[in-house]
């Protein structure tokens, strides 16, 4: 073989390997198969239902919350400077701290805390709920101790403290460390023995209402619920929490009855999960007047000021009944001190005995759990919502259609929605169908355990292609994205880096995603990850 024939197999052969590279996906010769059109329908209260749901992965998922909870100290890496008597102390001063407030102390040994799948393993074990992580830093001065409470699951913080010891510097404040014998005052300590050498002595102490805040916390969760009435209220455990709009009102963790009341209405009970440190939201739509209407405005993240006709009626999530139906000029703004930013401006069109509804998703990330932003739909005796977020569960055998949520209306705009697949080590049985509902146009894709297959809708209701991955995230899962071209009118479909389908954006209407699986394949827990709708301009 000459040189130039070598060099153009070489050549060949790098473009090849570099065309696999690139390529997230393969598609695969395979026939078309039938698909019913991923269709989603609301899910009244009547029908509604709650199931618990126990977690692989997160021990502090519980029926019966902790009323005290467990912690887990962690040990202190000390300077070289610091001896063992010296820590010892530091140990013994610190752990009066902890006297008055009420725990269950975890012991784990140190060689166990060096180990990150022996440690979680043994938090699972005892159910500890805390992490308490103790740092230390050292300066001419003294000394500096720092603590943070986290979850013991996820490491999200509940707070920390930090305190401090000095060095004397006077001499009845130095005395001996030979037999450990000492007078102790108020704010330090003195040495009996006459050979002189340092002791620490208080700096400054936490505020141990602080702390015991922080501690108490580690097993609530906050509850957030409204309503279309602000007349409405909300009991629990027999006990009024106050009146909707209810804001992040702390809530002992587990399973909870929720009582909303509204006078002249049959009281109704909601029975929620909460898990400690994470947020759970209510809402109510009661029948108001039938020649009236009602809007529901919510944004991710929320806190624009809401605008009708130029007036500020509050801000997102924004609710509001017993308006007169009509056209209202909405305004969605982020206010400042140098003015306000206009987000969205256009019309709200409310009708007599309708809610309308409008999201903007303008900066969407983590949008599986933002559940202000999602409505279930299916059968009854399923349910989607978990104190994690989205997670599916039934307590019986489903008829052969779909279940799961939809969004919000979002407004047309240029955007991208992303998000993953499980991987298929993590997917197990069933399916999962991720569609972009527009005026006139259905589009997705159906994942099982090693494939996904595109659809779109109006079709004759076969695949239009199926596909397998080649480069997937390992650490997250096999990735999608719907990409919205304004200027160009343009619509397409990713997997991965590939596009897979790309057509014309039609025009009017707004937008909606539905998160759905089948009832005959049905895909228990977390149906995706990582979703996010990101709108192009917006910060």
């Amino acid at each position: 073989m000459g040189n130039n024939s070598f060099r153009n197999l070489i050549i060949f052969s790098l473009i090849t390997s570099l065309g696999l590279t690139c390529s997230s996906v393969q598609k695969l010769n395979e026939p078309s198969k039938l698909i019913q059109e991923p269709y989603y329908k609301a899910i009244g209260d009547s029908e509604s239902v709650f199931i618990f749901r126990e977690s692989d992965t997160d021990h502090r998922v519980r029926k019966t919350g902790h009323e005290i909870p467990i912690l887990a100290f962690s040990p202190i890496e000390y300077p070289k400077s610091v001896d063992k008597k010296l820590a010892s102390y530091f140990e013994q001063e610190i752990s009066l701290i902890w006297k008055d407030i009420k725990f269950s102390n975890a012991k784990i040994s140190s060689d166990v805390w060096k180990d990150k799948t022996g440690l979680a393993k043994e938090l699972r074990s005892k159910d500890v709920d805390v992490l308490v992580l103790g740092s230390i830093s050292e300066s001419e001065t003294g000394w500096t101790f720092k603590f943070e409470l986290k979850d013991s699951v996820d490491t999200s913080s509940y707070g920390d403290f930090e305190l401090s010891f000095k060095r004397p510097v006077s001499t009845e404040e130095v005395g001996a460390w030979t037999q450990a014998i000492f007078w102790k005052s108020s704010d330090r300590v003195i040495s009996l023995e006459s050979k002189q050498t340092t002791v620490p002595v208080w700096d400054r102490k936490p505020d141990l209402t602080r702390v015991k805040e922080i501690v108490n916390s580690s097993v609530k969760g906050t509850l957030t619920v409204r309503a279309s009435s602000g007349d409405t209220e909300i009991l629990w455990k027999g006990k009024s929490l106050g009146n909707t709009p209810l804001t992040e009102v702390p809530i002992q963790e587990g399973i909870q009855d929720i009582q909303v009341v509204l006078k002249g209405k049959k009281p109704i009970t909601k029975t929620i999960q909460v898990r400690a440190g994470k947020k759970s939201f209510l809402f109510q739509e009661w029948e108001e007047d039938r020649t009236l209407g009602s809007a529901k405005v919510v944004t991710v993240p929320s806190g624009l000021s809401v605008s009708l006709d130029g007036y500020k009626q509050g801000e997102t999530p924004f609710y509001r009944s017993s308006l007169t139906p009509g056209a209202y000029q909405l305004e969605l703004l982020k206010e400042s001190a140098d003015g306000a930013y206009v987000y969205y401006e256009g019309i709200l069109d409310v009708k007599p005995d309708r809610l309308v509804e409008l999201a903007l998703p303008y900066f969407g990330y983590n949008l599986l759990s933002e559940l202000e932003f999602w409505k279930p739909s299916g059968e009854f005796g399923f349910s989607p919502f978990g104190p994690n977020g989205l997670e599916f569960a039934k307590k019986k055998n489903l008829p052969n259609g779909w279940n799961g949520v939809y969004s919000l209306p979002f407004i047309p705009e240029e955007l991208e929605i992303e998000g993953y697949f499980l991987l298929p080590v993590d997917h197990g049985d069933g399916s999962v169908a991720v569609t972009f509902h527009l005026n006139g146009l259905s589009l997705g894709v159906v994942a099982g355990k090693e494939k996904v297959s595109v659809f779109q809708f109006p079709s004759d209701g076969k695949t239009l292609s199926t596909y397998q991955y080649l480069d997937v995230d390992k650490d997250i899962g096999r990735p999608f994205s719907f990409k919205t071209d304004i200027k160009n009118k343009k619509l397409s479909l990713y997997l991965g880096r590939d596009v897979v389908w790309q057509g014309d954006l039609p025009a009017g209407g707004l937008w909606t995603v539905s998160i759905l699986t089948r009832g005959e394949e049905f895909r228990e827990k977390t149906p995706i990850k990582d979703l996010k709708i990101l709108y192009k301009g917006y910060k």
